[in-house]
């Protein structure tokens, strides 16, 4: 029996045949890879579009000899570019590009990590890089541009998200951290691409040979790029998270396999949805005027994004080309300037991007090439605004392209556009950042003390290690710093104000707090109770001296009494003897 072939199906052979590729994800398409329609057809409809898509692409592909690479590690993977013309990878290719890079480019300065799993069950990867990244087996790090020896032993693949090893302490505190982050919206793929090729352009300048006299003032731009690579990995962490919507790329919809589009779904901050847009809350995947319903893929993200508290964060979507900073939203509902506490920092950062890119900031569109994100069009359950209050991150919204999953023959070029105005953007968030560590007079970290830069500013947390980093845009005038540490109920610290007084764009400045505490509440107890004892005993005492003074005085009365007795009866006798002298005898 011949199978049965849908309306769909044909289709999709009619428009490959004529190669308009743009229209195979056509309404019709689309609701066959829905995991609401029939099994069947769905299984078909994604087995026919997956062989097209292959044999396209073995129909365009051409000799490797052509293919211009940007670094060597892009040869590793030539199979999937070709010419002029960088693909697209499937999940499955992503995830190998991701464990060969732990392998190779970043061989003793990267691991991956499994983050979580999305709603169909797909592993979400997170690549780390820096020096304190421990190589399996080995247990030390191994030096910035150093080979790291062993075969394959320098990534750590599958360690939880917690970043712990083995049981010990969060490897990456007392570090500055950074993240990229894309694919959040399964229809903009991009981000997959550029977040891969940002893991091979650090690891490839930090692990290269000492820079040359001739690299040193011939080549001052490549100079420059190894320095800030090898910075990085010294003094930085770094988290890439190439997608965490692989369902919704699979599909190529917007949203996740529940049809949510995952940067409308965080808990309200700030501000809550308007009661003039509730109606919207059930579509966005939240209760009306709440939210307070996320998805797997949300939970995720917030779980890390609490653990690893990152200090700046890339977060990469299509549609427009600018740099969007917070407010993403405000209370009304309007499409007006919603200015946070740290608004001039996120302009500088947001404008760091831009003047790195080519073109961003010659938009006719958005002046100098960045928006706030509610000026542009206001949204609530967004990640940035949940970022910045609850983590303290200082998360921008990159718009990569003003198409979405632009054509093929773009690719490479929109990438390494992005590559470096994501990697400037991360060294002055980080570097120019105020940081230090509080710690107490033993010189252990206060963790969970509070810090705020300037004034009316929102503050940030020091982590377990007492680390603290604030991104702030530079300023050549006095800031003041006040550190508020936690109350504990075993120790209480005192508030501790300072100034500095220049914050550098390329070094920020650094403030390291000792800070003594106050005797603890138990000490002060146990003080109190000491005295009240003493004060105590001292009453008894004063009062036994009473007893015994009156005991004495009562006794001498006593013998007082007893005394007069006695007189009076010698007296008697004397008397006695007195009247009767013929008694007495003579001596003659």
């Amino acid at each position: 029996m011949a199978p049965y072939w849908r309306p769909s199906e044909i289709c999709l052979c009619i428009l490959w045949v004529t190669n308009r590729r743009e229209y195979l994800l056509t309404a019709p398409a689309r609701a066959g890879w829905r995991d609401d329609a029939p099994r069947v057809g769905a299984r078909r409809a994604r087995a026919m579009a997956e062989a097209l898509a292959r044999a396209d692409a073995d129909g365009e592909r051409r000799s490797s000899s052509d293919y211009a690479s940007t670094s060597a590690s892009d040869a590793a993977v030539s199979e999937e570019t070709t010419g002029t013309k960088r693909l697209y990878a499937s999940n499955d290719a992503l995830a190998r590009r991701v464990e060969e890079i732990a392998r190779t480019t970043c061989r003793g300065l990267a691991r991956t990590r499994v983050l979580g799993k999305t709603t169909r069950g797909r592993d979400v990867i997170a690549l780390e890089i820096g020096s304190h990244v421990r190589v399996a087996g080995e247990g030390v790090a191994h030096a910035v541009g150093t080979d790291a020896g062993g075969a394959g032993g320098a990534s750590t693949t599958g360690a939880d998200a917690d970043g712990t090893d083995g049981g010990g302490a969060w490897s990456a505190e007392g570090r500055l951290r950074f993240g990229f982050m894309g694919n959040m919206h399964g229809d903009e793929p991009v981000g997959r691409e550029i977040a891969l090729d940002v893991a091979r352009w650090v690891c490839e300048r930090a692990t290269t040979g000492p820079i040359s006299d001739a690299e040193s003032t011939g080549a001052a731009g490549q100079a420059a790029d190894r320095a800030m690579a090898r910075r990085l990995v010294r003094e930085a962490a770094l988290f890439i998270v190439p997608t965490v919507n692989p369902d919704g790329f699979e599909s190529r919809t917007r949203g996740n396999t529940n049809g949510v589009d995952l940067n409308r779904n965080f808990p309200y901050t700030a501000f809550s949805l308007p009661k003039t847009l509730s109606g919207r809350a059930g579509a966005l995947g939240g209760d009306p005027e709440s939210n307070v319903r996320q998805e797997k893929e949300t939970e995720m993200i917030m779980n890390w994004s609490r653990k690893w508290r990152l200090n700046g964060m890339l977060n990469y979507h299509e549609g427009a080309l600018v740099a969007n900073y917070p407010w993403d939203g405000n209370g009304d509902g309007s499409t007006t300037y919603s200015a946070s506490p740290d608004d001039e920092t996120f302009k500088y950062l947001a404008k760091t991007y831009a003047d790195s890119h080519p073109t961003m900031n010659q938009s006719e569109e958005f002046e100098g090439g960045i928006t706030n994100g509610a000026a542009w069009y206001p949204l609530w359950g967004g990640m940035q605004d949940w970022q910045y209050v609850n983590t303290g991150t200082y998360s921008l919204t990159i718009e990569v392209d003003d198409r979405k999953w632009p054509d093929e023959r773009e690719l490479q070029r929109i990438v390494d556009e992005h590559v470096q105005s994501s990697m400037v953007t991360c060294a002055r968030t980080l570097f120019g950042s105020v940081r230090g560590f509080v710690r107490d007079q033993r010189g252990r970290g206060i963790a969970g003390a509070s810090v705020a830069v300037g004034d009316d500013t929102l503050p940030v947390t020091t982590d377990g290690l007492g680390f603290f980093s604030k991104p702030s845009a530079p300023s050549d005038r006095p800031t003041s710093i006040t550190v508020t540490p936690p109350t504990r109920p075993w120790v209480r610290y005192p508030t501790f104000k300072s100034t500095v007084d220049v914050i550098d764009p390329f070094n920020g400045a650094s403030l390291d707090v000792v800070i003594v505490p106050h005797p603890s509440t138990a000490v002060r107890l146990l003080r109190a109770a000491v005295g009240l004892v003493f004060v105590l005993l001292s009453i008894a005492g004063l009062r036994l001296r009473v007893l015994r003074r009156r005991r004495r005085v009562f006794a001498l009365q006593e013998s007082l009494a007893d005394n007069r007795d006695i007189e009076k009866a010698i007296a008697n006798r004397r008397g006695a003897n007195r009247s009767s002298p013929a008694t007495t005898p003579r001596v003659s």
